[in-house]
């Protein structure tokens, strides 16, 4: 059977139930803009969960067969597949939450995701290894949970230091995910060494990934909250520098003649997804 017909189609379905929980949620929502910077933050929470337990503890196998260049690193396919699972839970999360749903419809929920992932499992489109399906109906409910706390604190107003783990987490779908690996990574001008730790490649990439972007985004936070100029210079420079000396050390690798530019590209990018986060969401959380 044609691969599309017999893996990937699946996970476009997920994605269009995906994309219709998000359109309604935005639709009933009070506050559209801030609705959408909260869902991509959300989205941020299960991809570094995900990020921990898939590829450091090697939970499970996605098998969408969606990137299937040769010259790649086959486990780009799993990680589109990954897109499409922490995308769809945030889409109901949100839902959950704007609906203001009680507990039973956590558990329902949690209970349908449960049941897809069998389906899953049965069409060989999704593997499990150590991982099983009673560990994503209990994740999901701790996940909805802390949705619907992280949503509560945030109508309220949550304090400055909050609200920039907010805005970090709405950075990994919009930096590390779109830039870093969807574009960057993919078509090859930048990308993670698998040398640090010869035997281990795959921690070698991703590990890197994890410390360079969680110093990039913190860097970028601190410096979009200085008022005086002169920080926002350091942070640029510093990002700069630390871009440069991971160029340096090998850590990471351009393509020829690209350090520059997408260097560039990288710190304008952080602190325009910066930008559009904070207005997103209002532009009033960080006075608090």
């Amino acid at each position: 059977m044609n691969a599309f017909w017999s893996h990937t189609v699946w996970y476009l379905l997920l994605g269009l139930a995906t994309l219709i929980q998000v359109v309604y949620a935005l639709y009933r929502s009070e506050n559209r803009f801030r609705t959408f910077a909260f869902y991509l933050s959300l989205v941020g929470l299960p991809l570094y969960f995900e990020t921990f337990i898939m590829i450091f503890l090697h939970a499970y196998v996605y098998c969408p067969r969606i990137i299937q260049n040769p010259k790649l690193d086959p486990f780009n396919d799993s990680l589109a597949g990954n897109l499409f699972s922490q995308f769809g839970v945030a889409s109901s999360a949100l839902l959950l939450i704007i609906r203001r749903k009680p507990f039973y419809w956590h558990a329902v929920v949690a209970l349908v995701y449960a049941m897809v992932e069998v389906l899953f499992v049965h069409l060989d489109i999704y593997r499990h290894h150590w991982w099983r399906t009673w560990m994503t109906f209990l994740a999901l409910l701790v996940f909805f949970a802390i949705s619907k706390w992280m949503h509560a604190h945030l109508v309220k107003g949550v304090r400055s230091l909050y609200f920039k783990g907010y805005l970090i987490l709405g950075m990994f779908p919009i930096c590390t995910i779109l830039l870093l690996w969807g574009v960057l990574d993919l078509s090859g001008y930048m990308r993670f060494t698998t040398s640090l730790f010869p035997n281990h490649p795959r921690i070698s990439r991703y590990g890197l990934y994890q410390i360079f972007t969680m110093a990039s985004y913190s860097l970028v936070l601190w410096g979009y909250f200085r008022r005086r100029r002169v920080w926002r210079i350091a942070t640029v420079t510093s990002l700069g520098t630390l871009i440069y000396m991971g160029y340096r050390s090998h850590l990471l690798v351009f393509r020829e003649g690209y350090v520059v530019p997408v260097g560039i590209l990288m710190i304008v990018w952080m602190h325009f997804a910066v930008c559009c986060l904070d207005a997103l969401y209002g532009r009033r959380q960080q006075e608090r």
